[in-house]
Order: structure tokens, then C-alpha cells, then sequence
């Protein structure tokens, strides 16, 4: 089984001409199973961005999991529209789920909406949220690879907090409920650096290993990997599973391997 994740696309700052078809010739080309989209599909949530976004996943042969950033929300010059419906055109253009799953080939997939209009950066996973995962991981059975994908961080990335990016409000809260069902692997994304980090949520169980992908095609670049674009690719095998981050190089006009890192199934 094999997931492409990719996050922070940014429709309205596209960093290279050829990035976005590079990304959609080599996930077709693949045999990538499921691609996960972890927010930030626009920039101002604009209209073109929203249509352009569009374009990229109606391209995706495989079947996608999407959830919504920050910016994917009215813009704070929208302010009613903002904290009344903020995301009235990520459900017009790209899905009217805010919790979409997956299950096939032993994974199962849940995506939760971090993203709300009170605050520009911040995100939260509220009650309802935990009782979705609850309900969710629960129902699918102790032999599944678990996967949660949010756009914001649950927690510091392992080469230390970006300000003023913090964590998602209640994602300790979240992180606990993400120990007790079971979940092996968090995708997410928002701070536009390529990391990957185990963590011990609860002491005495099993680890979950965080993997947040830097931007995949915009020139919201962030140090300390600059001037980089970056997607990752999670293959499931039945010992152990890998993220690959794969690097865009420009010159090129693909994007090759940067590193890998190999884990085994907890338990």
C-alpha cells in the first residue's frame, strides 16, 4: 500500500512552471494507491485558486483524501464571511466532507478539518473531532495501518517549534485520543519544512511516528530547507513502513529522492 502526501500547494503562489505538472506525471505514473492532501490547497481562497486546485485533483488518477488549511478559509478581509461560513468555497470547490476516510489494502485513513475562522494561523481539533477518531479507528479493527491527516502540527516538529506557528489548539488533548485508538502515522503539514518525528504519546505504548511535508508546489518556501518544494511517499509493507521525501529539482523539472526513513509496525 502506498500513499502520496502532499501539502501547502498554494494556488496564487506557484513557486516553478513545470512543478505542479512534475507532481501530477510522477504520482500518476506510480502506482500511488491513495494521495493525502493535508491543506492549504489555495492561497487567499480565491475563486482561481479554488478552480485551479480543482484542476490538480480531477488530474489525480488514484483516489484522493483532502482537508483544508488555514488559508483555505475566507481571508481576514472577508470578516463576517470568515467566522460565519469560512469554509463555504473549499465546500463548494473542493468537498463538502470535513472528515473524509479511507479503507483499502489494509489502512485506514481519517482526515479532520484543523482549520476555522476565528484565527488566522491557528487550528484546532475540538471534541467532535476526537469523537470521530474515536468512533472511526476504533470500528476498523487492531491489524489496520492507522493514519490521521490534519493541516496543522499536533505537536513541536523534531527540529524545534517555527514561531509564531503553534501547535493546534488541543493537541495534547488530540495527541491522547491519537495513542488510545491505535494510530500509527499522522500526516500533516502548515510550517512548509519536510520532517519526520516518532513520538511516545503515552508512556508504555506504542509510538506514532509524525510526518509533516514542506509545500509541495508553492515558493512559500521556509528555512532551514529553503528554496525547496517537497511531497512524501508512505509505502505500508507488512513488517515495517517507510516515508520517502521526495525533493523538486528545478532544473530537472521532477523531483527525486532526498531521504528515507524506515520504521517498525509498533506493537
Amino acid at each position: 500500500m502506498t500513499i502520496a502526501h502532499i501539502s501547502d500547494l498554494h494556488f496564487g503562489r506557484i513557486a516553478d512552471s513545470g512543478v505542479v505538472e512534475a507532481l501530477l506525471d510522477e504520482i500518476n505514473a506510480a502506482g500511488i494507491d491513495l494521495v493525502a492532501v493535508s491543506g492549504d490547497l489555495t492561497q487567499r481562497a480565491r475563486p482561481a485558486e479554488y478552480r485551479a486546485a480543482r484542476n490538480l485533483l480531477d488530474a489525480l488518477g488514484p483516489p484522493t483524501l483532502v482537508v483544508a488549511g488555514n488559508h483555505d478559509v475566507y481571508p481576514w478581509w472577508r470578516p463576517l464571511k470568515r467566522l460565519r461560513t469560512p469554509l463555504e468555497r473549499y465546500r463548494q470547490f473542493i468537498t463538502e466532507d470535513l472528515a473524509p476516510t479511507f479503507e483499502a489494502g489494509g489502512v485506514a485513513a481519517l482526515g479532520l478539518t484543523s482549520a476555522y475562522g476565528p484565527s488566522i494561523k491557528g487550528g484546532r481539533i475540538g471534541p467532535a473531532d476526537r469523537a470521530a477518531m474515536r468512533a472511526f479507528f476504533s470500528g476498523t479493527g487492531d491489524d489496520r495501518f492507522k493514519v490521521l491527516v490534519v493541516h496543522h502540527q499536533l505537536h513541536p516538529t523534531a527540529i524545534g517549534p517555527i514561531s509564531p506557528h503553534p501547535v493546534a489548539r488541543q493537541a495534547q488533548q488530540t495527541l491522547a485520543v491519537a495513542g488510545e485508538v491505535g494510530i500509527d502515522l499522522i500526516l500533516c503539514g502548515h510550517l512548509h519544512i519536510s520532517a519526520i518525528q516518532p513520538l511516545e504519546i503515552i508512556p508504555g505504548t506504542p509510538r506514532i511516528v509524525v510526518a509533516s511535508a514542506g509545500t509541495a508546489t508553492s515558493n512559500r518556501w521556509r528555512e532551514p530547507t529553503g528554496p525547496i518544494n517537497f511531497y512524501n511517499v508512505v509505502s505500508v509493507e507488512p513488517e515495517a513502513f517507510s516515508v520517502e521525501e521526495r525533493r523538486y529539482v528545478p532544473d530537472e523539472g521532477r523531483f527525486v529522492r532526498d531521504g528515507v526513513t524506515r520504521f517498525d509496525h509498533a506493537g
